[in-house]
């Protein structure tokens, strides 16, 4: 497989342009309820999360697969391979989902492609939209008005050269209107990749082409909060982390990390010296609570930035694959690469080596529950135990 099952969240969403609406009897992906399938625990699932036991994994067309993982296997239900029973979840659109989280040992949040973010106040059974592609391309379509707006009021008001200073400026700002204008025709079709959310009421998602919206009301009402960041090229977020110390990062595309130290109202960009894509961060604490945090993604690569350094560093790796989640499991990060394969860093967080070399149907994403981790896969969720 030479594509990372990672990029499958964004390029996936081109499917969705080569069917036209025009076409006799399409309807909308986005407005199409997820189908109940005999199979849905067998299908392609793209993320996965945890809550104590209960865990959900999403995936292709809408498939949300519930499990309480402490409990007995429901009498009804989907069978992964391994014969374990999911509960498919009521879910009210048949796009591919992306990330998901709980805000709660009952609110969850999950989003996907065609900009979706779904709610769900019953652990994961069911689910109803709060946030879509239509709305958002409302609101980047109106902030890069706005902003060719105030660049061209204040280019008209200068002296020539003053003007010559600023067009370069100018210009920038009036292709990403006309960018804005030219995806939003298209439709609802730039996809979310990743949320988190601090409790039930506040959170935000991030997604392709700089997309960050905060809601602070459960759902209710999303901002667009992009001029936050140094993002000026509009390159995609891949990953969103979030701690209860104030702390988000972002993990993009160009080996960039986005920093926030006041749950998301200022944001630092760090440029780690890498130029291909990070999927995701892991951070751990030292006994004075200070954080080293580490960026992985595209070919195995894993960035380190270690308290109060100035510089990030590259850790060697003992895979060549991507990696596509890093978890903390005591005072060490676990990351799984695409192939399944489970790489750790020592206790000092300086150093990598393989600990689980199995090899499986490729992995989008992982999840612990006590002594499991569960994936999320090519062929359903599959569970494996953690190494020691």
């Amino acid at each position: 497989m030479t594509k990372p099952l990672m990029a499958m969240k964004a390029a996936c969403a081109l499917l969705t342009l080569a069917v036209l609406p025009s076409a006799w009897g399409f309807k909308d992906p986005l407005d199409l309820p997820a189908m109940m399938a005999p199979k849905a625990a067998k299908a392609l699932m793209l993320n996965v999360t945890s809550h104590e036991s209960n865990v959900l994994v999403v995936g292709e067309r809408g498939i949300v697969l519930k499990k309480d993982m402490a409990a007995a296997d429901p009498a009804t239900g989907v069978k992964d391979a391994d014969g374990r029973v999911w509960t498919q979840a009521q879910v009210p659109t048949s796009v591919n989902l992306t990330s998901a989280v709980f805000a709660s040992p009952s609110v969850a949040y999950v989003v996907g492609h065609d900009g979706v973010v779904l709610k769900s106040t019953d652990a994961g059974l069911t689910w109803s939209r709060v946030f879509d592609g239509h709305k958002a391309n409302e609101q980047v379509v109106a902030a890069a008005k706005k902003k060719m707006e105030a660049f061209q009021a204040k280019y008209d008001a200068a002296s020539p050269a003053e003007q010559d200073a600023m067009s370069e400026a100018l210009e920038a700002a009036t292709f990403a209107f006309e960018d804005a204008e030219a995806g939003a025709r298209f439709g609802p079709s730039r996809p979310m990749l990743d949320v988190w959310f601090k409790d039930e009421n506040t959170g935000w998602v991030v997604g392709s082409y700089g997309q960050i919206f905060e809601t602070t009301d459960g759902g209710a009402n999303w901002t667009l909060v992009a001029d936050r960041l140094n993002n000026p090229d509009f390159r995609h977020y891949n990953g969103l982390y979030g701690d209860s110390t104030g702390l988000m990062l972002i993990a993009g595309e160009a080996g960039r990390v986005y920093k926030s130290t006041d749950f998301a109202q200022t944001w630092e960009r760090m440029d780690t010296g890498y130029i291909g894509h990070f999927y995701g961060t892991a951070v751990t604490r030292n006994a004075a609570g200070e954080p080293t945090i580490f960026a992985y993604g595209f070919g195995g690569n894993v960035y380190r930035l270690g308290p109060n350094a100035s510089a990030w560093w590259q850790l060697k790796s003992p895979t060549k694959e991507s990696l596509v989640q890093g978890l903390n499991v005591g005072n060490k990060v676990m990351f799984v690469d695409q192939k399944g394969r489970l790489v750790a860093t020592d206790e000092s967080g300086t150093a990598l080596t393989m600990v689980l070399k199995d090899e499986g149907k490729p992995v989008t994403g992982m999840a612990q529950v006590g002594d499991t981790f569960v994936y999320s896969a090519q062929g359903g969720p599959r569970v494996v135990n953690v190494p020691r």
